[in-house]
């Protein structure tokens, strides 16, 4: 995963953290319950962005995504923390 790619990553797990965080905050002493969210977190970003990913890049994941695609997977990230935050 390159620098870009892993910053992005980050950037979604973060975001949908965050998102949790407003509706079920876990105290910095649960690390078991901490380490959970983020789990789950990953899991279903993964099963969101394969949900979009188109079958091309899905099976070769060297490829870079197009700019039309990163706005797609950032609207995807941004509606999603905003239903999980009751915004929507």
């Amino acid at each position: 995963m390159s620098e870009g790619t892993h910053s992005y990553y980050d950037w979604q797990v973060s975001t949908l953290l965050l998102a949790y965080d407003v509706v079920d905050p876990i105290t910095r002493e649960d690390v078991e319950a901490l380490a959970k969210r983020q789990q789950d977190v990953e899991l279903e970003l993964h099963q969101m962005v394969h949900a979009i990913l188109p079958a091309d890049y899905r099976d070769n994941p060297g490829r870079d995504f197009p700019p039309a695609l990163v706005i797609e997977l950032t609207r995807a990230t941004l509606r999603r923390a905003s239903a999980i935050a009751g915004l929507i």
